[in-house]
């Protein structure tokens, strides 16, 4: 017989509820039960008592009445008085009230009795009136005789009645007794079946339902090998059976899954074996999770050796590995392109980091899976690019001559000793030289592009203030700030350390970044060269040229210290060639500084570079 959890309830609260209907049902009984046998103490017993006090009091008045006539010689005026009268109608009321309320065996005949010796006490005082000639020692004998009667019987009555008090408030004790102990057992059956109630029947409710939980974290943890047993017969069985099912469709599409994972991966190692560079997969603790057939050549060690090494342990024996580790974590005094491996036979490999993020939906962050290294041998490209930088030292230096010639052979056409030119000819002399000072700057930059790239650029760096440099950068451009009505104004923080630089070189980046500040702000624009300490680098001086110019679209950010890249290429009349701020990020790299640019368009830009501060500044 299956019963719903719904109906499971209704039982368990309504057995709860007939415990309680139990408890006010029999509480009630017992109460009316003490509350009936109080009532007849109080009720019957109680007014008894109650009439023998009050017949006694008029039997007194009574007797006191006939006594002192019987003592005067006035017996018949006594029975005409209206107190004498009114004290036998006293007593026969009371006497018929407690003839009313009989509630003792034996009462009645008592009350017979009093009766009569009431009639006989009365018949002896009339007869005495009726009689003078009677003694009256007689009569009083008489009389006291039959009052000693009344009031014996009197308290047979009262005792009759207070005996009947304390048996019925007996009586009551044991059935308050009787009434605590029949409670007391009924209110233990009724906690005892409560607390079996609150044991098992919350445990039937939510043991299942526990279970269900720990199962559905095993599915989480991918543990889909997971079933529930639940035989209750109501729908917890019925989630039993659904649970079951879905476990076995998640273990289905899982295999699925695996096997289709399996074939990917074998596919994607034999894309990756087949590939002509080095690629080399890392997990998020820096374990080689595979490699290559390319990578394995380049590292020189066989594969098992390799796959499932941690990579700091085989790049301690391996150059090509040392290397590519400390790309990896940054430990490169300066950015390289390309990684050089060998003294003699030199081979040059581009290094190119991937990392393999995961998304996270519980932390609402992406984990670090790990990363892809890839490595291309640019031994052939470096090698052109070698010969590109000699081909460009050598036609620089052979065009500073023609140069140099065509400049003096400009200044011999200027001079009015030679001859007078008109208009047109000045015109076009003046168009002459811009060229050749564009081609001379152009040949100039070259130069020293080639001796970066050869390696032959002499940094000459010493001690120096970071004002000082600040303050020479702009005395040299501050009038061609003024010419085209741009403030120029240095802000430098107190008490800045010393750095270690090159002095020409640096103030030729300050330069080169307030030149072009200059050519991208408009007049009445605003120039701010500043130096501070930088911000979480206490060992190093932050430089900045902030302008409030066109600023630099987002897409050129990247690009912008690139070799012969121009932001304003679109435009025909472009004043540079490219290569000033590719300079500039080797001349502050080569000082062991970086470079890099914050720019909103239409709200200006600011180019920053860091230089160290003088070991003797950081002694101090």
């Amino acid at each position: 017989m299956n019963i719903s959890v719904k109906s499971k309830l209704y039982a368990g609260i309504g057995l709860l509820a007939g415990f309680v209907i139990l408890l006010w049902m029999s509480g009630s009984v017992f109460i009316n039960t003490l509350a009936e046998n109080s009532g007849a103490i109080i009720q019957d017993n109680i007014r008894s008592v109650s009439y023998a006090q009050q017949m006694e009091q008029a039997l007194n008045d009574l007797y006191t009445s006939q006594v002192l006539a019987v003592s005067g010689s006035s017996t018949a005026g006594i029975l005409g008085s209206a107190r004498y009268q009114k004290s036998i109608q006293q007593f026969e009321e009371l006497l018929d009230k407690q003839q009313a309320n009989i509630t003792e065996t034996g009462e009645q005949e008592l009350s017979n009795q009093l009766q009569e010796n009431f009639e006989n006490l009365i018949g002896i005082f009339e007869s005495g009136a009726q009689t003078p000639v009677a003694p009256k020692q007689v009569i009083n004998q008489r009389l006291t005789s039959a009052y000693h009667r009344l009031q014996q019987n009197l308290s047979q009555l009262t005792t009759m009645n207070v005996d009947a008090i304390h048996r019925k408030n007996t009586i009551a004790q044991e059935t308050a007794s009787s009434v605590t102990l029949y409670m007391s057992v009924i209110g233990a059956l009724c906690s005892i079946l409560g607390i079996l109630m609150l044991i098992r029947f919350p445990g039937y409710i939510v043991d299942p339902i526990r279970e269900l939980i720990r199962r559905i974290k095993e599915i989480a943890n991918r543990n889909y090998d997971q079933s529930l047993e639940l035989h209750t017969g109501d729908e917890y069985e019925d989630l039993a059976e659904a649970f079951n099912q879905m476990a076995r469709k998640l273990q289905e599409y899982e295999n699925s899954n695996i096997d289709r994972i399996m074939s990917e991966k074998k596919r994607v190692e034999t894309i990756i074996n087949h590939m002509g560079d080095a690629v080399i997969g890392l997990d998020a603790d820096n374990d080689i999770l595979f490699a290559n057939n390319k990578a394995i050549e380049l590292i020189g060690y066989p594969k098992k050796e390799i796959v499932g090494e941690y990579a700091p342990d085989l790049a301690s024996r391996s150059e090509l590995f040392h290397e590519i580790m400390k790309s990896l974590s940054g430990d490169h005094e300066e950015e390289v392109n390309y990684l050089k491996i060998g003294n003699q036979n030199e081979h040059y490999f581009s290094i190119d980091v991937v990392p393999v993020p995961h998304q996270n939906r519980d932390a609402g962050q992406d984990t670090h899976l790990g990363n892809i290294i890839t490595l291309k041998n640019v031994t052939r490209f470096h090698e052109m690019d070698q010969a590109k930088t000699n081909f460009i030292s050598v036609v620089s230096h052979e065009l500073k001559t023609p140069i140099s010639s065509i400049n003096m052979s400009l200044r011999l056409l200027g001079d009015q000793r030679v001859g007078m030119l008109n208009e047109e000819q000045r015109e076009l002399i003046s168009s002459i030289k811009k060229d050749v000072r564009r081609m001379k700057q152009t040949t100039s930059d070259l130069l020293d592009l080639s001796k970066i790239e050869s390696g032959n650029i002499q940094l000459n760096t010493r001690d120096v203030s970071p004002e000082e440099l600040l303050e020479y950068a702009y005395e040299t451009m501050i009038m061609q700030a003024f010419q085209k009505d741009i403030s120029m104004d240095i802000n430098v923080h107190e008490d800045l350390p010393q750095v270690q630089a090159d002095s020409q070189k640096t103030v030729w980046v300050l330069v080169n970044l307030i030149s072009n500040a200059i050519r991208y702000t408009g007049p009445g624009g605003q120039i701010i060269l500043e130096g501070a300490l930088a911000e979480g680098m206490p060992k190093y001086v932050q430089f900045a040229v902030k302008d409030t110019g066109e600023g630099i679209a987002p897409e050129d950010l990247d690009k912008i210290f690139d070799k012969y890249y121009q932001v304003d290429k679109d435009q025909k009349d472009r004043k540079g060639s490219g290569l000033g701020l590719a300079i500039a990020k080797e001349f502050i790299m080569g000082q062991g500084g970086r470079i890099w640019v914050e720019s909103t368009p239409g709200a200006g830009s600011i180019f920053y570079f860091t230089l160290p501060v003088s070991k003797h500044s950081d002694d101090d």
